[in-house]
């Protein structure tokens, strides 16, 4: 009997191994083809080896990032909505095997850069927080992950570049996320470990770039007039339509002296736009409430229509066309 028992534990470890072997062998053979930029036969291998491996997040993961990348060589918008719709399900099959993990946030994230870099007209502004948010929880998840902070700074690289600001801070970021990629161990050959030279391309591009204004863009500045008390700061936010009362486009803080508090948005395209404002008079970076949802803390919104209630977009909205603003908030 126990003669059984050994020949069978032997055969059930030699059956493990075999199982991870093939895995092992098929998930290369993916790379590989990867490699020969056989994309397309990658991803379907891929997706295989998930069907087989449904417990491992690997491939699913390699699937969206796959159909996400190829995105940003396409130019017809259906076929892109289409195969992020694709990515996006894959991803979520590995968030259900691997729920708390940074390498899927940070796909996830680069998702919503793609539809934005198609569409920006539709997702600049609706989903550029939600971004934002994606890439700052990779980052929790795992600070050593190097592809959710260079992830993060060009992301913000690109917001700035839209409103003509200068990239030095964030070159500096991607230049610092240098060093975690060369120190990054993954856990395994077949897990993530992308990226930095698509980091060291993006660099280049900071080397030569030019420190100029463009013609159409416009500094808008706010000032808080009635700030009760000179504790704590007041805090600005620039916003359109889809950003209002959620992550604005631009945000800024203003100290606070004989009453007021005044900041200025620089180089701000023509368009719509509404600012909202609080005194943060604890400098805990939110807007505090009571328990029955009324505000501790003041807050107003441009035009200074003030009625029960949280601002309206209608009632704050100005619009931004050829000269600069200088605009005033009471709370």
């Amino acid at each position: 009997m126990i003669r059984l028992i050994t020949v069978l534990i032997i055969y059930l470890v030699s059956l493990v191994s075999f199982s991870q072997t093939k895995f092992d062998k098929s998930m290369q053979q993916a790379f590989q083809l990867m490699q020969e930029n056989k994309l397309s036969e990658a991803a379907n291998l891929f997706e295989r080896i998930g069907n087989a491996e449904p417990n491992n997040w690997l491939p699913y993961y390699n699937v969206a990032l796959l159909k996400t990348r190829a995105t940003f060589s396409m130019k017809d918008t259906d076929k892109v909505e289409a195969q992020l719709k694709e990515a996006t399900e894959f991803i979520e099959k590995a968030a259900a095997i691997s729920p708390d993990n940074s390498e899927i946030y940070v796909v996830k994230a680069l998702i919503n850069v793609a539809k934005i870099a198609s569409n920006p007209m539709v997702y600049g502004a609706s989903l550029s927080g939600e971004t934002a948010t994606l890439y700052q929880k990779a980052i929790e998840l795992d600070p050593t992950n190097p592809r959710a902070h260079s992830g993060l700074a060009e992301f913000e690289m690109g917001g700035a570049r839209f409103f003509k600001q200068d990239l030095t801070p964030f070159c500096k970021k991607l230049q610092a996320s240098l060093a975690l990629y060369d120190s990054f161990k993954p856990a395994s050959k077949l897990h993530p470990n992308w990226g930095k030279e698509h980091v060291l391309e993006v660099l280049k591009s900071c080397k030569s770039q030019p420190k100029e204004e463009e013609e159409g863009t416009v500094t808008v500045k706010v000032t808080a007039v009635n700030v009760s008390g000179d504790e704590g700061v007041i805090r600005f936010g620039l916003h359109t339509k889809e950003t209002f009362l959620k992550i604005p486009l631009m945000s800024k803080k203003g100290e606070i002296k004989d009453g007021k508090a005044t900041v200025i948005f620089e180089n701000i395209p023509a368009g719509e736009y509404a600012i909202t404002c609080y005194h943060d008079k604890n400098n805990n970076g939110k807007i505090d409430f009571l328990e029955n949802g009324m505000p501790l803390e003041d807050y107003g919104a441009t035009n200074n229509v003030m009625t029960m209630g949280p601002p309206v977009y209608e009632d704050a909205k100005f619009t931004v066309q050829n000269k600069s603003l200088d605009l005033t908030i009471r709370f």
